[in-house]
């Protein structure tokens, strides 16, 4: 009996020490589950930044907001001279069916492409000087009488010449450079958009006159009856 007893307390104390190790290890070592359950959550993703956009460039002058007139321009370029005043040599005075002009609608240089005509002015008397005032208000008159606007009044400044590119605008900047005071006026009709250009200049003027139109095709294919001819 004292065997059996014996054997008996042993076998307690071997099932009490694993029941002890077995609800040690539960303790210590946490399901794989639950390990996932507990982990620290990954940091949340920063949203990328927005890519900076470059500030679009300034509007061009819309001519759609100048107002149609109907006055009598009568013939091409328009517009007169001033009494007193003459085109001192031929070369003051260009005129091209077709050719481009470059204007400043007080933002960017923008495009014509038409009809031109270019002169400048000196005056007849050098005692009976015209004022730079009396010039620009003549014109502006003028203008603004036979329904145009003004697109822009000041010097022409330097940094849209440049970024045109200067060889550019002087093949068609018709007299006028940056840093010169300049007037530009457009008149719009039904079936014309004429553009003018002052530079008042001390005792002369320089005077363009562009009317947008589409270039006249003068050249075609020769016909197979001329090339036998040759």
């Amino acid at each position: 009996m004292k065997t059996l007893t014996l054997s008996s307390v042993v076998l307690a104390g071997l099932l009490a020490a694993c029941g002890s190790k077995k609800t040690a290890d539960e303790t210590t070592t946490p399901p794989s589950d639950a390990s996932a359950t507990t982990a620290p959550a990954a940091p949340a993703e920063t949203p990328a930044a927005a890519p900076t956009t470059a500030a679009a460039p300034a509007a061009t002058f819309d001519i759609n907001t100048v107002p149609i007139s109907t006055a009598n321009l009568g013939g091409f370029p328009y517009l007169g001279k001033l009494p007193g005043y003459k085109i001192n040599v031929p070369s003051d005075s260009v005129a091209f069916e077709f050719d481009r002009t470059y204007v400043y609608d007080g933002k960017n240089i923008v495009p014509v492409e038409g009809r031109v005509l270019r002169r400048e002015y000196v005056p007849v008397n050098d005692q009976k000087e015209t004022s730079e005032l009396m010039m620009q208000r003549n014109y502006e008159n003028l203008v603004k009488s036979l329904g145009g606007v003004q697109v822009s009044s000041g010097q022409l400044p330097a940094e849209p010449v440049d970024k045109l590119g200067r060889e550019e605008f002087n093949k068609h900047s018709g007299g006028i450079d940056p840093g010169n005071q300049v007037d530009t006026y457009v008149i719009r009709q039904k079936d014309k958009e004429v553009w003018v250009q002052l530079r008042p200049d001390h005792y002369r003027y320089q005077l363009n006159v562009t009317e947008k139109a589409a270039m006249p095709q003068k050249v075609t294919i020769v016909p197979a009856e001329e090339l036998k001819k040759n």
